[in-house]
């Protein structure tokens, strides 16, 4: 995807620029990354309808994306965070020091409960640092299915930060392109640009992988998806989620 262009002479304002671009996006997104996203969400229904965990891992803003799934109302219970405080997007400049840092992804993977048969999904707009291609790969060592969430475009873009040269797209099992482009931001504005969208589009495709997932658990295996609801609405959303919880809590520990 191309930078949306903005001028003095476009009819659109930059925030409504930044919108079109959104929508843009993700129309492309849904056509193009179907086939991924199913990929993705079967191998998902497949381990959780056996007891698996689906775990998520990023660094910097794309830990954001990672968080998108916990306790998420409509999200799926069975949901482990692998939330790296060194690589917290609160102190992004450390973070981007620590995802550099070859490894650093080693250490987190020894604290990690990855079991074979599940799914690690691993968030990394560049997709070029260190840590998120080698925790990749050790997740794949450990037998688990791992799905990217990368942009394709910023990725051979950039030259790779890892010691191999590979990166996230060259290690994963299955790879759901954002296609976001070189340097995030869509919106031109003089010799900068402004609207970052790596964020919002790997959220969404979070959710989107989420809901075909649980279709796929209903519809093939027969299950009823362990969906978390909005404690925010029915008296008893606390209690349902709670005893939803309890189920997985040896795996999903909550605060």
């Amino acid at each position: 995807m191309q930078p949306t262009q903005h001028s003095a002479d476009s009819p659109l304002t930059a925030d409504l620029a930044y919108f079109a671009a959104l929508q843009e996006n993700l129309t492309a997104l849904a056509a193009a990354e179907q086939p991924a996203i199913e990929r993705a969400a079967r191998a998902v229904a497949d381990s959780v309808a056996a007891g698996g965990v689906v775990h998520y891992f990023g660094s910097g803003h794309s830990q954001l994306v990672a968080l998108e799934p916990l306790m998420r109302a409509g999200g799926l219970a069975p949901v482990d965070v692998i939330a790296d405080p060194a690589l917290s997007p609160v102190a992004p400049r450390h973070a981007g020091a620590a995802e550099r840092v070859s490894g650093y992804a080693a250490a987190i993977l020894r604290t990690a409960d990855i079991r074979a048969g599940e799914v690690v999904v691993v968030i990394s707009n560049s997709g070029i640092n260190a840590v998120p291609v080698e925790f990749a790969l050790g997740a794949r060592e450990s037998g688990a299915t791992v799905v990217a969430v990368t942009s394709r475009a910023h990725s051979l873009a950039a030259e790779s930060r890892h010691e191999g040269g590979q990166r996230l797209l060259d290690v994963a099992d299955i790879v759901i392109d954002t296609h976001g482009h070189s340097g995030d931001a869509v919106i031109p504005l003089g010799d900068l640009a402004v609207g970052a969208m790596s964020t919002v589009v790997g959220a969404a495709i979070v959710n989107a992988l989420t809901c075909r997932a649980a279709e796929l658990l209903a519809e093939e295996h027969g299950q009823a998806p362990p969906l978390i609801v909005s404690q925010n609405t029915a008296e008893d959303a606390e209690r349902h989620n709670s005893a939803l919880l309890e189920q997985f809590k040896d795996r999903c520990p909550r605060g």
